[in-house]
């Protein structure tokens, strides 16, 4: 028997604040809630049967926070609902289980997305459970050790993509050039079909378009002396949410699909490598589809570190006019637990503007993994 066909019936996100800015204070469940209220505001669009979110920082969000995201947005006491969390790949995962749940018929609609508060990451206090005595203790930064570094490297993602950067003989004026065009493109893109504006924030708030080129090479390097990566050339902090509504063809009767979910893969490489692991997971993808790269319209690549995103276009032989073309995190920021549906947001509306097509959607994951989905957009 086929699998039914999944299809995606909306998309929308949140504008994006900077680290500190106009969505610190609110907390990630909020900013979950924010997102779910606005998409479901649509009164052609069926209620959910299950709700599946990303958060890749859920300190001090409460337990599940995908089911106090649920009842908080308004969704029935009978809505199931479950909290991923898969680092960078959270929300992009959350899609892919709720489209398996549909592909075995076992739900109606599902709600996928993702919400992250970096600005309301805590600090901790291991070992004040049983008392403090003589001695000095650390404080522990939530978003530095479990966000940033990697447990299996002791690396920061920063310092393997240097070391991936170099192996591939990505320069400082390439990744300079990326980032700068990354806030060009997200300067002159037009966003209005996928936000859900909020009264703190209508629009993403970590665009620069004042940068230059000189601007950014003025930067010094954050991981390394000599280095290429720096706060310029890679992704911001941010605060953000984005969700999807997912449902099974054969069951829709008022609304529209946007597109359809053809299908997903993943993969896995050394830590050492996460940033190229992009790589396996499209070629992967596209080998299950008998597709070539050319065949895709439009590509969304996470901006989590220019260099990383020239490593995998590079071995991919993506042509930069089907890149990230309304651009990236560089720009736009990475908020962890929701990038990964955010960037499948932005890729919808994006083929929309451009009269339908294929599109992939991929991300590098600390630890070393990959997802990649595949999208088709009718025309």
């Amino acid at each position: 028997m086929n699998s039914p066909k999944v299809v995606i019936l909306a998309a929308r996100r949140l504008p994006q604040g900077r680290y500190g800015g106009s969505l610190a204070g609110l907390g990630a469940v909020k900013l979950g809630q924010l997102c779910v209220e606005g998409l479901m505001a649509d009164p052609a669009l069926p209620q959910p049967a299950k709700l599946i979110w990303g958060m890749a920082r859920s300190h001090t969000q409460g337990m599940n926070p995908g089911r106090t995201i649920a009842l908080g947005a308004g969704l029935g006491v009978d809505t199931p609902a479950t909290t991923v969390n898969m680092a960078c790949g959270s929300s992009l995962q959350a899609l892919i289980y709720g489209a398996q749940a549909l592909q075995a018929q076992d739900a109606g609609p599902v709600l996928v997305g993702g919400s992250e508060a970096m600005s309301d990451t805590p600090h901790l206090l291991p070992g004040l459970r049983w008392g403090y005595r003589m001695g000095h203790r650390s404080l522990p930064d939530v978003m530095h050790q479990d966000g940033l570094c990697c447990p299996v490297t002791g690396l920061l993602m920063g310092e393997t993509v240097e070391r991936l950067a170099a192996r591939h003989g990505i320069t400082r004026w390439a990744s300079d050039e990326l980032a700068l065009l990354s806030h060009q493109r997200a300067a002159g893109a037009d966003f209005s079909a996928e936000l859900i504006a909020h009264l703190a924030l209508t629009r993403d708030e970590c665009i620069r378009p004042e940068d230059t080129l000189a601007s950014l090479a003025a930067l010094r390097p954050v991981f390394k002396e000599g280095g290429l990566i720096t706060a310029g050339n890679a992704s911001s902090l941010a605060d953000g949410s984005a969700a999807l509504l997912l449902a099974r063809s054969e069951t829709i009767v008022d609304a529209a699909p946007l597109a359809r979910i053809l299908g997903w893969s993943e993969a896995a490489v050394d830590p050492l490598d996460m940033g190229e692991a992009p790589v396996p997971a499209v070629r992967r993808l596209l080998s299950q589809h008998g597709l070539s790269v050319p065949d895709v319209d439009l590509w969304e690549i996470n901006e989590a570190f220019a260099a990383q995103v020239l490593v995998c276009a590079r071995q991919l032989g993506l042509d930069p006019g089907r890149l990230n073309v309304a651009g990236g995190a560089l720009a736009l920021g990475h908020p962890i637990g929701a990038s990964g549906v955010r960037i499948v947001v932005t890729l919808i509306h994006q083929l929309r503007k451009r009269g339908g097509g294929l599109g992939v959607a991929t991300l590098g994951i600390g630890g070393g993994l990959g997802l990649a989905v595949l999208l088709e957009v009718p025309a």
